[in-house]
């Protein structure tokens, strides 16, 4: 009972700790988190207090539960241990747990921000409609790297990652066999809808904060656990023009000996004159084992070899090409482009 009476009066004389993220390799749970449910708070206070002297919560593998952890919970108090939008201020339906060495992600696959336009009135039509996909997703909390993954991330279409805000990301690649990034329309925040109403990002979306004064935040997970950055490796550089190269995963090390993938938009690769125009814009290849779960189609049908042929053959050009396949009824006009495809298209895909 003493003992406990030292811990609180601890407590309250520290009430006021900082709170801070624990110095993890992929930003998925802090050390102060005993109970492992995503935060830390009076959970974890009492598992340090009922295991103390003993072998329970142990952040710095000695062996004990002592001050050290009492200090972990008390610096992690109430902070994010990841960087989901689990608590938006306009209801954003994105929940985390954790469960058997995985990070589970349950969303609405919609977005916090506008999404679209997508009725031309822009410039961008797209007859599809973001609808609530009702995901659960599951992120390994601990990668296993690996240099032949069991998904080739550039033949996959659908989701290959999770966004903050519960958004997918896919390839860079549209249902089509096209690039997405600077041939597909898109709204302002880089996103569309796929025929089963999926909104996604094929490159990285605009983040209020994330302007090139510092190494981007932690934006996302592929489907292999590793976590996703924004552009920026230092101020005002690019992770794909800075001195520690992005490899073909669009991915590197830095020196603590952590792994992470950049993403980068479109524009800003062009505006800055990048090679390949800033592809593959979220990531190239798995630089770790992904969960197969995961991996459920979306994005309409696979093209054929090569793309789609019969648009090629009629020189259609790859965006309303895209915009016509894509539609429900109308998947055939890859193989064979008739009448009523281009009536499709001049009706509603050509500018």
């Amino acid at each position: 009972m003493k003992r406990t009476r030292l811990i609180i009066s601890t407590i309250a004389s520290m009430a006021f700790a900082t709170a801070v993220m624990a110095d993890s390799a992929t930003g998925l749970g802090c050390d102060g988190d005993c109970t492992r449910d995503g935060q830390v708070n009076v959970d974890d206070l009492l598992s340090v207090i009922s295991s103390w002297g003993q072998n329970g919560c142990d952040v710095n593998d000695d062996g004990i539960t002592n001050v050290n952890e009492l200090l972990r919970v008390l610096n992690e108090w109430n902070a994010p241990c990841h960087p989901f939008m689990t608590d938006h201020p306009l209801g954003l339906n994105v929940e985390f747990d954790y469960d058997a060495g995985f990070a589970i992600i349950s969303a609405t696959g919609l977005a916090e921000h506008p999404m679209g336009p997508f009725d031309g009135s822009t410039g961008c039509f797209n007859p599809n409609t973001p609808t609530n996909q009702n995901d659960q997703w599951l992120i390994p909390l601990e990668p296993t790297p690996t240099s032949t993954p069991s998904v080739d991330v550039l033949d996959q279409l659908g989701p290959i990652g999770i966004w903050y805000n519960g958004v997918a990301f896919y390839n860079p690649y549209d249902g089509g066999g096209v690039e997405a990034p600077g041939n597909i329309c898109m709204d302002d925040y880089n996103g569309h809808p796929s025929p089963d109403g999926r909104y996604h990002y094929h490159q990285y979306s605009p983040v209020t904060g994330d302007d090139g004064g510092g190494h981007s935040p932690i934006l996302g997970y592929a489907f292999d656990g590793i976590p996703v950055c924004g552009p920026w490796e230092t101020k005002g550089v690019v992770a794909a023009a800075s001195t520690n190269p992005l490899d073909d995963c669009n991915g590197h090390f830095h020196a603590d000996g952590s792994y992470h993938y950049h993403s980068i938009s479109y524009d800003l690769a062009v505006d800055l004159g990048l090679p390949g125009e800033g592809f593959p814009w979220v990531i190239g290849c798995f630089h770790a084992e992904p969960e197969t779960s995961n991996f459920s189609g979306g994005g309409g049908p696979p093209p054929p070899p090569g793309g789609c042929d019969a648009c090629a053959q009629n020189m259609i050009p790859p965006p309303i090409c895209n915009c016509v396949h894509t539609t429900p009824g109308y998947e055939y006009c890859c193989e064979n482009w008739d009448a009523a495809c281009q009536d499709y298209a001049d009706a509603n895909c050509l500018p």
